[in-house]
């Protein structure tokens, strides 16, 4: 219901409503004709009776962004996802404060994220500022906010160093044989066979933390991929999607090894306690050092295994099913600059099959 009273020279409407909760609200505004005011009410009142809160968008950005994550990802996504959700809600309070939704600008969005992107990585920026906007435009859809104030925001953050984190094909048959070579050393440091695993199979970390001896066929060779290892929940959960649910063929040389671990540890579970940042970084710096080989972080030994197989002329189709990749389209992308080198090698050898070494003589006419 609208009314409408006379202040001086200016026009006040309110459109009063029961809102979803069977609470009585009212929202109102000020005009300097009554046409104008008259027409507001109408569009509200069209607004309300289609269900929506006017009110609704005058609470902060931050209790927002927290009641849409539990309306939206509790209990549909991953605990460690759902965590970082939570972590993100932490970061929002401290931009944005007590910041109403439905006054929120997008300059003002990005004058925020260009200052959390003064000490962040424009990485990190990328993602924080990804879970702003399907919050903003779901507040949108809802209604809470009448127009589009996320779409022109910019991922800003500081430049972090680039390095190819990946072993070249020489570097890569290094590190294999060494590690095979000194398997015992794997008793004393089950951080070698991760290592070689994830070397040899391109498992993520948690796929491989979470492995445990029914995960091996040994008389076929391969390896089930079912659960992950979460570093933030400290438990084995899903995998990261239904596309990583894999079984992977190994190599017998691996099975057999990963055999006798099983057997001389005499355990189910291959890697029991969790193997920390700091300690694998260590580890990989020492194995460069030592071999005299390219320093990649634990998580380069998976984009290694799928360079190696893709410098060996292994289809692209099966490499991205063996990762557990959800279709050919992310390892295209996700693998652009290695398929660029390749794709300059092609090209290369396309040309030397075409080129004539010799011009033949031309038949002589009769």
């Amino acid at each position: 219901m609208a009314s409408f009273e006379k202040r001086g020279k200016k026009w006040r409407a309110v459109v009063s409503y029961t809102d979803a909760r069977g609470l009585r609200q009212k929202t109102s505004k000020t005009f300097d004709l009554k046409k104008a005011a008259t027409a507001w009410a109408s569009e509200t009142e069209t607004k309300v009776n289609g269900g929506l809160d006017i009110n609704a968008g005058n609470i902060s950005f931050p209790d927002y962004y927290m009641q849409w994550i539990n309306t939206y990802k509790r209990d549909l996504v991953r605990e460690s996802t759902f965590k970082n959700y939570i972590s993100r809600h932490r970061e929002i309070t401290k931009l944005f404060s007590n910041a109403p939704l439905n006054k929120l600008t997008t300059s003002y969005i990005q004058k925020q994220i260009n200052l959390y992107g003064k000490t962040h990585s424009k990485g990190y920026v990328g993602l924080f500022l990804s879970t702003i906007k399907s919050s903003l435009k779901d507040a949108m859809i809802d209604g809470l906010i009448d127009r589009d104030i996320y779409s022109r925001l910019k991922t800003v953050g500081q430049d972090t160093e680039k390095f190819e984190n990946y072993l070249s094909a020489s570097d890569f048959k290094t590190l294999q044989t060494w590690l095979y070579q000194n398997k015992e050393l794997m008793l004393k440091d089950n951080l070698y066979l991760a290592i070689l695993i994830a070397l040899e199979t391109g498992a993520r970390y948690g796929e491989i933390k979470a492995l445990c001896s029914d995960d091996f066929e040994f008389d076929s060779c391969t390896m089930s991929i079912n659960k992950s290892y979460s570093r933030i929940s400290r438990k084995d959960t899903e995998p990261k999607n239904k596309f990583s649910i894999r079984i992977i063929s190994i190599t017998e040389q691996l099975s057999n090894l990963v055999k006798w671990y099983i057997t001389t540890e005499n355990t189910d579970i291959l890697f029991k306690s969790e193997h920390h940042n700091d300690r694998i970084l260590k580890k990989m710096k020492f194995l460069s050092n030592e071999l005299g080989i390219a320093m990649i972080k634990f998580h380069g030994l998976r984009h290694s295994h799928v360079s190696y197989l893709l410098h060996n002329h292994v289809d692209i189709s099966y490499i991205s099913k063996r990762v557990g990749h959800a279709n050919i389209s992310v390892t295209l992308s996700t693998y652009s600059h290695m398929l660029k080198e390749k794709e300059e090698e092609q090209e290369k050898l396309t040309l030397e099959t075409l080129n004539i070494n010799e011009v033949p003589n031309s038949p002589q006419k009769p």
